[in-house]
């Protein structure tokens, strides 16, 4: 085990499932502590707490909020400072938003979407940092929708674009208390959510996409955490304010013309 990372205590915001979940998997096997955040599924996160408690004998808190609503967010934020005395590592990646053309979003989606990810980044960070030792890390997670058009995915994609500019403002904002701040965007995942959003096509749709990477498939949960761990480490401190754009070859590829 890297014992880089041993003892640390690392928050994780949506970690009961998909991305998430496997961050808290990869920091937890290399020595940290996991705080877990997740909405309202308590048998996910029980299970997650068991399984990170029986492999890797780590400390685990958990605390559920819908960081939709202000509320939730204050009481979430006061919790984990109850809570933990010490935070060395955040990851932000909770995110959902309404699937909906931009001409169809209301002002109730908006809030929401805003409120996860770009609200409660915002809070979260301002009420952390004095907790946050020298050399603490701060990872946000984006996605490919920053950088594709993707359909119906107008609004998350601006929040999670909101998201990358506050990476590089707060890894200068932070730099005084040597707290620093990357980004991750890690393009097609294979996720619980893209099995929610294509519904009965998910298999032909994950087929087809996985034909727009050069691998010739998606990128799995668990190698998105290995790059988590890797900006955790202090390898990575020279890419402060940047956001690790990872689709695997996709961006170059020119679909019509690039078959094999």
């Amino acid at each position: 085990m890297d014992s880089a990372l041993q003892g640390k205590t690392a928050l994780i915001t949506g970690a009961s499932r998909g991305i998430g979940r496997a961050i808290a998997l990869k920091l937890a096997s290399l020595g940290c502590d996991i705080a877990i955040h997740y909405r309202k599924n308590l048998e996910e996160a029980q299970g997650l707490e068991t399984e990170l408690k029986s492999r890797f004998g780590v400390s685990v808190s958990k605390f559920a909020a819908d960081l939709s609503e202000i509320g939730e967010i204050h009481r979430f934020i006061e919790e984990v400072k109850a809570a933990h005395s010490k935070l060395d590592i955040f990851v932000a990646n909770a995110a959902a938003t309404a699937f909906k053309p931009l001409a169809e979003i209301r002002e109730h989606h908006i809030a929401k979407t805003l409120n996860i990810t770009v609200t409660t980044f915002i809070l979260a960070m301002n009420a952390f940092k004095p907790i946050m030792p020298p050399g603490s890390k701060v990872i946000t997670v984006s996605g490919i929708d920053t950088k594709k058009y993707c359909f119906n995915h107008g609004l998350l994609a601006a929040a999670k674009s909101a998201l990358e500019t506050l990476t590089r403002y707060y890894a200068v904002e932070s730099a005084p208390e040597k707290i620093f701040v990357h980004g991750v965007n890690p393009g097609l995942v294979d996720t619980d959510s893209l099995k929610v959003y294509f519904g009965s096509s998910y298999e032909e749709a994950k087929a087809e996409m996985s034909k727009l990477t050069p691998m010739g498939r998606l990128m799995p949960t668990s190698d998105v955490a290995e790059m988590v761990a890797f900006l955790c480490s202090r390898a990575a401190d020279w890419m402060n304010g940047e956001t690790l754009y990872a689709d695997g070859g996709a961006g170059f590829l020119m679909p019509v013309f690039s078959q094999k």
